[in-house]
């Protein structure tokens, strides 16, 4: 259950969590997926509560999986099969306004959403940071899964026809930013005062609502990953901009700093324009970072993390089984 899923009015919307389905399908692990459209309503969510009603009546899953607190939230109301939570980054962290802090509903939902790591089997989350932030009692049944990465479709391509691809200039240095300008946790203000500082020597492309499928390409064809968040979890995004061996200059957000740790080329800056800028042009003198792709392969491939999540259903279930039958138990889940 989510609502982070693909659907004809937002393909880019949780592409990751599509990704994920398709991972554990390819382990063998029978998925059905309850999308709630909460982008569209706050009403989807009450939309969603008689499906959910529904599997108590007709239990058929061994496992309910829920990513993010408001699908969470909705999903708790199932209660003949155990509930994993992933959470995903603002549902714990909150939502960061453009002045900064979070607003004041996002903190309130963000302490609402952590309660129900008390009532879930057991937890998933982005970074060992988020982990801090569930209550303490919860924290033994969590476990930490960055998003994985299709390293097959995220790979090196060819940089002149990609670009001829996409009408880009084939010489023009090439700084690509993801998300929407209008998300205020994005920071985008903060990336066209970086750009402002490099004084024309290389261009800004947003990448605001591009298809899940053209995004391989505008990696492959830009020379430099620019992250300016003011709060993530683990952004998918850098991940893959390391599998196409593209240097990453970001803020100090999620598990950034650890997945780029020691990487020619890749750097964490403050949220000055100064500094990210320095450090973007030292990235695009490095150019491609090879070991990047090396390391993303070793760890964070959607098959490793698909692995991952199916060795935490089969953990849950065995000690469902012992306690069914008496025996000791165990704990729900692995403690990440």
């Amino acid at each position: 259950m989510t609502n982070l899923w693909p659907d004809d009015d937002r393909p880019w919307r949780g592409s990751f969590v599509h990704n994920q389905a398709e991972g554990l399908r390819a382990l063998g692990v029978h998925v059905d997926v309850m999308p709630i459209r909460g982008y569209a309503s706050d009403l989807e969510y009450l939309r969603a509560v008689p499906r959910v009603l529904a599997l108590n009546r007709a239990p058929v899953h061994d496992i309910v999986h829920a990513h993010v607190g408001q699908s969470a939230l909705v999903a708790r109301l199932q209660v003949r099969a155990p509930l994993v939570v992933s959470y995903h980054g603002s549902d714990l962290l909150g939502k960061p306004t453009a002045s900064g802090p979070p607003t004041l509903r996002s903190r309130v939902e963000a302490k609402l959403y952590r309660q129900l790591a008390r009532v879930a089997a057991a937890t998933i989350t982005m970074s060992p940071a988020m982990t801090a932030r569930l209550p303490a009692a919860s924290r033994a049944h969590n476990v930490v899964i960055p998003t994985g990465v299709d390293v097959d479709r995220f790979a090196p391509g060819d940089k002149a026809a990609l670009r001829e691809s996409l009408g880009w200039d084939p010489d023009e240095p090439v700084v690509l930013w993801v998300g929407s300008p209008a998300v205020a946790l994005k920071n985008h203000g903060l990336a066209e005062a970086t750009m402002q500082r490099l004084d024309g020597r290389a261009r800004l492309r947003v990448a605001a609502t591009v298809h899940p499928r053209d995004v391989p390409s505008w990696l492959g064809a830009a020379d430099v990953l620019l992250l300016t968040s003011r709060s993530e979890g683990s952004p998918t995004v850098v991940k893959e901009a390391m599998a196409c061996e593209l240097p990453v200059v970001s803020t100090d957000v999620g598990d950034v700093a650890e997945r780029i740790d020691g990487l020619a080329g890749c750097a964490i800056a403050s949220a000055d324009p100064a500094d990210l800028a320095a450090k973007v042009r030292a990235a695009l003198d490095h150019g491609p970072v090879p070991e990047a792709r090396v390391r993303i392969r070793a760890t964070h491939s959607e098959s490793i993390t698909a692995g991952r999540i199916l060795e935490l259903y089969e953990s849950i279930l065995s000690a469902r089984g012992e306690r069914e039958r008496g025996g000791p138990g165990g704990p729900a889940g692995p403690a990440g």
